[in-house]
């Protein structure tokens, strides 16, 4: 089995794959390699239904890549238009995609719940603006979700994200000869701007309490693969032991059935002894009485 083809069984039997790969390796007498393959995390389940639709439908996910150039060329040239028709697609296609990964489980007998949906969902939104995302989710070797941390389109201004920015005020009308309507125009004009302001600084409170939940659901994923990945070792070196276990307990078995054979060998010449000395004195006492 190929290293890549353990991120391909099913969830459950990733453990056995590996520690059977590990063996192998072992017997092989090629410590690098068994090294390699034990460093190997087993993936979530959100991570596990992406890998199983890299191998079932690659072509479908390289669209991913296609769609990820078209949104940097549009990013480049500012083009708000073609952003917001390439958001849309983006969200159809990721939509698209996990109900593939979703299927490709359901086929495996595995009905994912809302949760892990949702990790599908942002895992293949991330891959979208994350190259290093989308290298491990087209190559089948992903081992947890991952956040998009975006803001959907790219912002071009101080606006609020998704939504194109305002047109600039219409130039002034000539003023009206009186100081009143002077008045009344200006205290219109700091009305609105100190409205603009206002929106914008809401814009930036808003973007940066998204930037802070987003940064505590990474560090939340973060530890638990981590935990996740403790508890891999953990029970690998359990397996280990409980493999060496078995073959202490076979060598001793085998010890016990050499040492019985040999404590039967030694009754058997001690009693092949004790006949020949038995022999042998008879012989002496004949000699010794000579001839009748």
């Amino acid at each position: 089995m190929d290293l890549d083809e353990v991120y391909g069984v099913d969830l459950d039997e990733f453990m056995a794959a590996r520690t059977r790969l590990v063996a192998q390796a072992r017997t092989a007498k090629d410590r690098p390699l068994a090294t390699a393959i034990a460093a190997l995390k087993k993936p979530t389940r959100s991570a596990w239904l992406l890998n199983l639709l890299s191998r079932r439908s690659p072509d479908d996910l390289s669209q991913l890549e296609e769609l990820a150039g078209r949104l940097a060329t549009a990013h480049h040239a500012g083009d708000l238009a073609a952003l917001r028709a390439l958001g849309a697609e983006r969200t159809k296609l990721v939509g698209q995609l996990t109900a593939a990964a979703v299927g490709a489980g359901a086929e495996r007998g595995y009905q994912a719940t809302e949760a892990v949906k949702g990790e599908v969902n942002g895992t293949l939104s991330a891959a979208v603006a994350d190259p290093d995302t989308r290298t491990d989710l087209l190559a089948g070797r992903l081992v947890k979700a991952h956040v998009y941390s975006g803001f959907g389109l790219p912002v071009m201004g101080a606006f609020t994200p998704g939504e194109a920015p305002s047109e600039p005020p219409a130039a002034a009308e000539p003023a009206e000869p009186t100081a009143a309507l002077h008045t009344s125009e200006d205290a219109e004009r700091r009305a609105v701007e100190a409205a603009r302001q206002r929106a914008e600084q809401l814009v930036r409170e808003a973007s940066d309490e998204l930037r802070r939940a987003r940064a505590g659901y990474d560090e939340a994923i973060r530890l638990e693969s981590e935990a996740r990945e403790r508890l891999d070792r953990a029970s690998q070196e359990v397996a280990d032991l409980r493999a060496e276990l078995r073959a202490a307990e076979d060598a001793e078995v085998v010890a016990r059935r050499t040492a019985t054979e040999a404590a039967d060998g030694v009754h058997e010449a001690r009693g092949a002894v004790q006949q020949a000395e038995r022999a042998l004195a008879d012989a002496t006492r004949e000699l010794a009485a000579g001839p009748h």
